[in-house]
């Protein structure tokens, strides 16, 4: 009697399984790259709006908003496309009416308008960044837009 051989059947298997297998460590990998870029973004949102509601300004020279793009570009430093930060920064009085709100576009402004502090007020910074991940077709797709928004009630009077 005559005996097949197999070794095909196995190479096709194993093809199946990888391919499927990739998919799934990829999929791992882009989860947690972009996970690890949201929480990034959420702490350093949530500190510099800390920082602004209690005008604390290290240099003394009354630019708190200044302070605020400083610190977030300072903990998204090592971000890929990081020109695609936003900063927007806004301030609402006691009545919650919106003063105008400022809107950083880059990390390398030059420079950023101080705003007006009151004790009271809300100050409410948000983080938008657009994050380069590895498509997936039909699952994801590049860039995926990471937002953050933190409010904080305002401790200081600030001209």
């Amino acid at each position: 009697m005559k005996r097949h051989k197999r070794a095909g059947q196995s190479m096709v298997e194993f093809a199946l399984i990888a391919s499927v297998l990739i998919l799934l460590v990829t999929g791992t990998l882009v989860f947690g790259q972009l996970f690890l870029w949201l929480h990034t973004l959420n702490n350093a949102t949530r500190d510099a709006a800390r920082l602004g509601a209690t005008c604390y300004d290290p240099d003394k020279d009354n630019n708190l908003n200044e302070h605020i793009r400083d610190r977030i570009c300072q903990a998204t430093a090592n971000f890929p496309n990081r020109n695609s930060i936003t900063i927007t920064i806004e301030e609402r009085d006691l009545n919650g009416n919106l003063l105008e709100p400022i809107i950083v576009t880059s990390c390398s402004a030059a420079t950023v308008p101080a705003g007006i502090r009151r004790v009271g007020g809300s100050l409410t910074v948000t983080v938008t960044y657009d994050a380069p991940v590895v498509p997936i077709p039909g699952i994801l797709s590049s860039p995926r837009r990471l937002r953050s928004s933190a409010t904080f009630r305002m401790e200081c009077n600030r001209n």
